[in-house]
């Protein structure tokens, strides 16, 4: 009897080491038991904001169903190891009311979308973060903790680390989630682990205390000017400074429209890639320059001589709202009917500059 009872506790230990493999552990750290190779693949989209166009076309009989959004950008999110995401509106779900601008509050849902998709890295650290106070961030956390996903940017307790550090593919990851602020809303009851404020001197105390036990830092930044095509003084200041301490990937989103790419290198001659905005993924804003967005892939590769970072593309993507299903729709521009196309040929142009505003070493599609 003590043998079986054995045996079916190392069966089920098999089992679980098995899921690990497969999934994305959702504690402060995890690892991937199959490692392959010293090579990762990165692809990272912007804002995901959901109005209440957007909730209320996805509205069905058991819920709300947003997987149809995002069909048509599966096959470009499929194949890479990791794939980012900032959720702009919390996930504090049907409980606490749902509500757009200018505060928000999403189904849980949306999150359910994204996890089909395979997104695994997610920011939630957002000028938003704060809109349904502490009980908006606590769900958003009890709903992401459950999810094969590594997310930063807010914290049930000033004890858990906004910092997440994981392994795939045999090389060690750090990833943080900064925001510039949250609309002027205070922290409820001084809760400042809520949402993750970026300041100088708490990037610079996050990054020394893992740089020495990470290979690659990910740093997302919700920072900038809405609406401007170019970055601030105070990004490109922030920027610097995190290049400085070795950050290897900034990926930036708030502006709600596209900004360039820098390839930024310190004086340890580390090079760190600054993307300033990828733009909207999703949202049910006005505007043309707000309704495409980017999605911007890396390859990560660790060396005899450190890590490198090669092969950046930018493929361009465009969301609208079909009039027939009456559901939004993502999908990338490349796919656009050709008088559409056609139409818009000189300002997709226009953006094209402005992602190679810094460097031409980007290929955008």
């Amino acid at each position: 009897m003590v043998i079986k009872i054995k045996r079916i506790l190392f069966i089920v230990y098999i089992c679980l080491l098995w899921l690990m493999g497969c999934n994305l552990n959702f504690g402060e750290k995890y690892k991937i038991i199959e490692q392959k190779g010293r090579l990762v693949t990165l692809i990272a989209v912007g804002d995901n904001l959901i109005h209440d166009s957007i909730y209320l076309s996805a509205k069905s009989d058991n819920g709300f169903d947003f997987k149809p959004i995002y069909t048509q950008i599966k096959p470009i999110i499929n194949g890479f190891d990791l794939k980012f995401i900032n959720q702009e509106t919390i996930l504090g779900g049907v409980d606490l009311g749902l509500s757009s601008y200018p505060l928000f509050n999403s189904p849980f849902e949306v999150g359910d979308a994204l996890v089909d998709l395979g997104f695994n890295l997610i920011s939630i650290a957002n000028n938003h973060t704060l809109d349904k106070g502490e009980a908006g961030v606590l769900n958003a956390l009890n709903y992401w903790g459950l999810q094969p996903v590594i997310y930063s940017g807010a914290e049930r307790t000033d004890t858990n680390s906004h910092t997440k550090q994981f392994v795939v593919n045999n090389i060690r990851f750090a990833f943080i989630a900064y925001t510039y602020g949250t609309n002027g809303i205070p922290y409820p009851g001084g809760k400042s682990y809520l949402a993750n404020l970026y300041a100088d001197e708490k990037a610079i105390s996050d990054i020394k205390a893992v740089r020495g036990k990470v290979d690659v830092i990910l740093v997302s930044m919700h920072w900038g000017e809405e609406y401007q095509s170019y970055p601030n003084a105070a990004q490109r200041q922030q920027a610097a400074v995190l290049a400085d301490l070795g950050v290897d990937l900034i990926i930036g989103h708030h502006p709600h429209v596209i900004q360039p790419i820098e390839f930024i290198t310190n004086a340890a001659g580390r090079q760190t890639m600054v993307i300033y905005s990828l733009g909207n993924f999703l949202s049910g804003q006005i505007g043309i320059n707000r309704l495409i967005g980017m999605a911007v892939s890396i390859e990560i590769e660790k060396s005899e001589k450190g890590i490198v970072l090669r092969s950046p593309k930018a493929k361009l993507l465009y969301h609208y709202r079909d009039y027939e299903s009456r559901i939004y729709r993502v999908i990338p521009c490349s796919s656009l009917p050709e008088s559409f196309a056609s139409e818009y040929h000189d300002l997709f142009l226009k953006i094209k500059k402005t992602v190679q505003y810094y460097t031409t070493d980007i290929e955008v599609s």
